[in-house]
């Protein structure tokens, strides 16, 4: 027998599950930059699938959602349904949050227009990765729109603003 005693095994099998207990029940933690990245992160995202659930619905000017919008209220409602409250215009929401510059958008970051349909900020629509933006245009409702390639909007653009933290 490999243990003289019972009573050794014993001891050793109540120190093995100490161990597997430990092991089991303590979470290996992350770095605490790394856990508030993902957290970051995992909150534009969730913000941008919001967004992405009211596809297809009809623009209308001055409207605020759920079953119609316009630019400015749905990147309000959207924001909303997360927590954060943002001014009602594209203009005002032009004003709020932090600057980013050209090329460094991140998801969910707002992403504004000048000139669309009068002089100076008004047009809005939050970043989708990869040059895209889901909008409340008048021509298609709400939609996808690859913003640096769609001429229109590439020559109106105005610059991008950081609510999400």
């Amino acid at each position: 027998m490999l243990f003289k005693t019972k009573r050794g095994l014993v001891k050793l099998l109540a120190s093995m599950l100490v161990v597997v207990a430990v092991v089991t029940l303590v979470p290996f933690a992350a770095a605490p930059e790394e856990a508030e990245a993902a957290t970051r992160f995992s909150n534009r995202y969730s913000v941008v699938e919001t967004a992405r659930k009211y596809m297809g619905r009809p623009y209308v000017f001055g409207a605020n959602g759920p079953r119609s919008f316009d630019c400015s209220g749905f990147t309000r409602y959207v924001y909303r349904l997360h927590g954060y409250y943002i001014p009602r215009t594209a203009a005002s929401q032009s004003r709020v949050g932090a600057f980013v510059a050209k090329g460094n958008w991140r998801y969910g970051d707002l992403i504004f227009f000048r000139n669309t349909y009068k002089k100076g900020i008004s047009h809005v629509g939050i970043y989708a990765g990869n040059g895209r933006i889901i909008h409340a245009w008048p021509r298609s409702g709400v939609t996808v729109h690859n913003f640096t390639t769609y001429r229109y909007l590439a020559t109106r653009y105005a610059g991008a603003r950081r609510i999400l933290k």
